[in-house]
Order: C-alpha cells, then structure tokens, then sequence
C-alpha cells in the first residue's frame, strides 16, 4: 500500500509545488484578469457561511460593478471575443486542427457574444437599483462604515438565515454571470494558446524579444516553490523583462536572486 500511494503521488503532486505567476501586456487583458480576482472573491462569499462570507462577496461584487461604469468592459470583451472568433474561423478544415474542438468553442462563444450585444444585456443594474446595496456602496470607503451601528439595515440582513443572504446575492450577480463567462472564456483561451518552455537564467534575470504581428497578450511563469523565488515582471508589446527576487524576511527588501533559477514560461498570443 505504501509503495502505491507513494506512486500515486508522484503522478498526481498536490497543486501547491509551483506557483503560477501572471502579467498583462494589455489593458484589456489586465481588466480580464482583475475581473476573475473579483469573481473568484465573489464566489468564494457564495459558497460561505458567515457574515463576512457575505459581505466579501457584496464588496467585491461592488467592485465589479465599480469597474463596469468607469470602463466599457462590455464593449471590450465584445471585440476581444470577435477577434478569437476571427481567428479560430481560419482555422476551419486545417488537417493539423481538431475541427470538433474548434467547432465546440465556436458554439460556445457565438452564441456569448450574441448575447453581450442584446439591448437587454445591462450587467450590474440590479445592484445598482437595490437601496440596501447603495447604502452600503455609499458607506463602504469609510474604515469600519459599515459596522452595525452605522448601517443598522444592513446589520438586519447578515442576521437573516443563509438561505436567504443566498438568494439575494445570486440575484445581485444574476446580470454580472454573463460578464464571468466572457471573462472566463477569454483568458481560457489565451492561457491554453500557448504551451510552456522549461528554460533557466542566471543571475535572476531574463529578457526576451516579442513579435509584435503576433499580438501577445499575457506571460505566465510557471516556479518551483521549494525555489522560494517569485518575479517581477514588466513589458509591452515588443519585449518584456522578468527579474526574479527573493525575500526571506517581510521586513526586509526583496533581493535579486543570483544564483540559476529555472522555471516554466508561456507567451500566450490569439
């Protein structure tokens, strides 16, 4: 038993060996990924028991929203989709492409992109027409404005059954679910446009050159943590540089790591 559990875990290494680490080469992408950090706290709250389950995922609801009226998320993700759509179609009857996964993807975004474009498509306005929410909008920036003496309506609701916080969550995220799924879409099929290059640097760091016809969008740095390293990583559209540091004490500044570090790269491009 011993020696096949050991097997097994070896084939199957538990999810916390390496880190992945992101960053955007354009704003759109770097909304996208803000974006799914938001719907990720959100559903975390969803799934919750307490209190502060719900009230997690009601700020970080209100910053999606927040998001949505400073930017035409819509609009940009609308474009973004039309563009995979663009290029997936060019694909058709390529013998080197899977032409039933190609048409699977394209079944799933047409019809999402039909959708974001419907008059209908208001994503963030049953938030914006419940008083309860504007209460707490309006008192959220204040440290501790929201406690029970400041927003006594507020405080009435956490103390309602779980059930209930529920259902009225899921109907506040009811008009945004369309923008995850865009968002979702989007940065699936980035992160899976590309596969991953084992390569390693001295010194910590390493540059590289991008074609600017291919329209990278997105570098993904797979490390070790047994390296205890993390990157900082800067670029646009013709080049990016990534200098890996590590910091052994918070009180410290981090330090350039000199020593080889190795680790997994992607230059995702649609």
């Amino acid at each position: 038993m011993s020696t096949e559990i050991g097997a097994q875990s070896t084939l199957f290494p538990e999810a916390d060996i390496v880190t992945v680490f992101e960053q955007p080469l354009s704003e759109r992408i770097r909304n996208c990924l803000r974006l799914e950090h938001l719907f990720s706290a959100i559903r975390d709250g969803l799934d919750g028991e307490t209190e502060w389950h719900a009230r997690a995922g009601i700020v970080s609801t209100l910053e999606v929203c927040d998001l949505l009226t400073r930017t035409d998320i819509k609009g940009e993700l609308i474009k973004e989709l039309e563009r995979h759509v663009a290029k997936i179609t060019t694909l058709r009857n390529n013998p080197d492409v899977d032409q039933a996964t190609l048409e699977g993807i394209l079944a799933d975004v047409v019809p999402l992109v039909s959708n974001l474009k419907s008059t209908a498509c208001h994503p963030g306005a049953t938030m914006r027409a419940d008083e309860l929410i504007t209460q707490v909008k309006q008192r959220i920036a204040i440290p501790g404005g929201t406690c029970n003496f400041d927003l006594p309506a507020f405080h009435h609701w956490l103390c309602k059954p779980l059930a209930v916080r529920s259902a009225h969550l899921k109907n506040w995220l009811s008009d945004l679910v369309i923008i995850e799924r865009a968002v979702s879409k989007v940065l699936k099929m980035l992160r899976e446009s590309s596969s991953g290059r084992s390569l390693s640097v001295e010194d910590g760091l390493y540059q590289q050159q991008l074609d600017p016809a291919l329209q990278y969008q997105l570098i993904r740095l797979t490390i070790d943590n047994t390296l205890d390293i993390f990157p900082e990583i800067s670029g646009g559209k013709h080049r990016f540089v990534v200098r890996f540091f590590r910091q052994p004490d918070t009180k410290g500044r981090p330090v350039q790591a000199r020593e080889v570090v190795k680790f997994n790269l992607q230059c995702c491009a649609i």
